[in-house]
């Protein structure tokens, strides 16, 4: 693709991207009088004393913003890792953290009498801290199960990263079978995924953890396109193999604990976005990964606004995720090759 394609295929995204990202503000369950809000905003309305504004900026903004960072960031991860193990079917969730996270979370739940006497930073709860730190024990598990042979065979990392995720299942079973019946409701609800956020300490936590790892996986674009020419050729052009393979696994990995921890396990992101982008982009990660970001991103705002108008209820977004994104993907694996991986 051209330069001038290039960029008339990013203006078309971005385009695309801020009418969903608007959209999703005003589109929700209750329809928001735009006006009154106007007027409560004009009139410096305490926002205790203005419904409508309150709603606008304490929920609607904040989840439109925690839904964007998510999907992009879940986007990008993906693009990274089917980058790194050059496997078409690879996701953010691939190497087990997100088991191991909702693993995290769910010992929260199970010992939430004990969690909540524990002090945190006011932007993290005892749910989030537990997620976070159980999905790096993974991401640290797996490294050093493959460290030795990271360099000549990512499929380590792959393997090793789809057993910890059993047993990681294998442990929110078993909490599941210990958990008091009246936690199991929030618990199950907390593994379907969802952005129903309020206010915006949960966007600074997303924003924090994730954008900075957005602009590491974004700086190593050029070397990925030399990656997939093969270890070989991309060592005699210069790239440094082992510190691309590392960096991509721990800050891929970290991208994905944050938002897991956040939000659970939101599915089918990963996998079908970063595909999707490649159809219309080609194989060059310069152009592929700033648009899987933002078709990530518009994605999960779009699928939320489906699951606040369109379907009864609050429906789950992991559920929307899913219903959309596995048609997608089996549309894609039907027309396409997926050439790029010799697959």
């Amino acid at each position: 693709m051209n330069i001038s394609s290039a960029r008339y295929v990013l203006a078309l995204g971005a385009t695309g991207c801020a009418v969903v990202f608007v959209s999703s503000i005003f589109i929700g369950t209750e329809t928001l009088d735009l006006g009154l809000a106007w007027r409560e905003l004009i009139t410096r309305t305490p926002l205790n004393e203005a419904p409508t504004l309150s709603v606008l900026l304490r929920h609607r903004i904040p989840r439109t913003l925690a839904a964007f960072i998510a999907g992009g960031g879940l986007a990008l991860a993906g693009c990274a890792f089917q980058a790194l193990l050059r496997n078409p079917l690879a996701t953010p969730y691939t190497l087990g953290v997100a088991s191991a996270g909702s693993l995290g979370a769910w010992v929260a739940f199970l010992l939430a009498d004990i969690t909540a006497t524990i002090p945190l930073v006011n932007i993290i709860t005892s749910k989030q801290a537990l997620a976070f730190l159980f999905a790096g024990a993974d991401v640290f598990l797996v490294y050093l199960l493959a460290a030795r042979r990271i360099r000549t065979s990512p499929a380590v990392l792959l393997l090793a990263g789809v057993t910890l995720g059993m047993l990681a299942n294998a442990g929110i079973m078993f909490s599941r079978f210990l958990a008091r019946p009246d936690r199991l409701v929030n618990m199950d609800r907390w593994l379907m995924g969802g952005v129903d956020v309020l206010g915006y300490q949960p966007v600074l936590f997303l924003a924090l953890g994730v954008i900075p790892c957005m602009v590491v996986l974004l700086m190593q674009a050029g070397r990925y396109d030399q990656f997939a020419f093969g270890t070989t050729m991309a060592a005699g052009r210069g790239v440094n193999i082992a510190r691309l393979q590392t960096t991509t696994f721990f800050v891929g990995s970290l991208i994905t604990a944050v938002i897991v921890s956040e939000v659970g396990p939101v599915g089918f992101v990963g996998l079908i976005i970063p595909h999707g982008v490649r159809a219309l982009t080609g194989p060059s990660h310069r152009l592929l990964m700033p648009l899987s970001i933002v078709a990530g991103g518009a994605f999960l705002c779009a699928c939320d606004i489906v699951a606040r108008r369109i379907l009864p209820g609050e429906t789950p977004i992991g559920i929307i995720t899913t219903m959309i994104g596995g048609p997608v993907f089996l549309y894609l694996l039907v027309r396409r090759q997926f050439s790029d991986w010799n697959v």
